[in-house]
């Protein structure tokens, strides 16, 4: 697939969000760039100020967060195509992160540096709105996660399973069951029971 028919998918989405001037868009193409990644490859680690933000072309990502006590690491978040990556702290705050972001197969993106971001902030003035307009939404997206926490170990499985079938051909049942905040065995029972239904 071609580079323009690439960004402009990233635009697509955007536009769902706010119009975007053309002269946005026209400045916009001129300073990000497609990086391919293969499955498993840290594209931030703990750490780490992000550089970079990430747009989902293909493939799907997961954050990673470690307790700080027993180094024990979770999944917090996964992102999929037509996601923008990014973690709190991190790309908007330019502080360490406080997670890392994996790979979880094959996957590319459309990549905007910081100082190329800060730049589009200073030019136009609609940048601000539709930035903040997409970081609403992946706020709203992480808090209706919290509230399905509330929900059964076998509600969560089920709604996961619906959504997203196909993190369970590319997740370990660990990272999994950290992502809906239960056992491993729990999930597998969980599971077991969709199955029987």
């Amino acid at each position: 697939m071609h580079q323009p028919i690439l960004f402009h998918q990233m635009i697509d989405i955007m536009q769902r969000f706010s119009p975007i001037p053309t002269a946005l868009v026209v400045q916009l193409s001129q300073v990000v760039h497609i990086i391919n990644c293969s499955a498993g490859e840290t594209i931030l680690n703990y750490k780490e100020i992000q550089k970079f933000v990430w747009f989902q072309l293909k493939g799907t990502s997961a954050e990673m967060t470690r307790d700080m006590e027993s180094s024990k690491e979770s999944t917090s978040w996964f992102w999929f195509v037509g996601d923008f990556l990014h973690t709190t702290p991190g790309f908007f705050s330019q502080q360490p992160s406080g997670s890392s972001i994996i790979t979880l197969e094959d996957s590319s993106f459309i990549a905007i540096s910081v100082e190329d971001f800060i730049a589009l902030k200073k030019q136009f003035l609609e940048a601000e709105p539709l930035i903040e307009k997409l970081r609403d939404n992946c706020r709203v997206l992480r808090t209706k996660h919290l509230i399905d926490m509330k929900r059964s170990a076998l509600e969560r499985t089920r709604n996961l399973c619906h959504s997203h079938p196909n993190l369970l051909k590319i997740c370990s049942r660990k990272q999994l069951a950290s992502f809906l905040n239960m056992s491993p065995d729990t999930l597998t029972r969980a599971m077991k029971k969709l199955n029987d239904i």
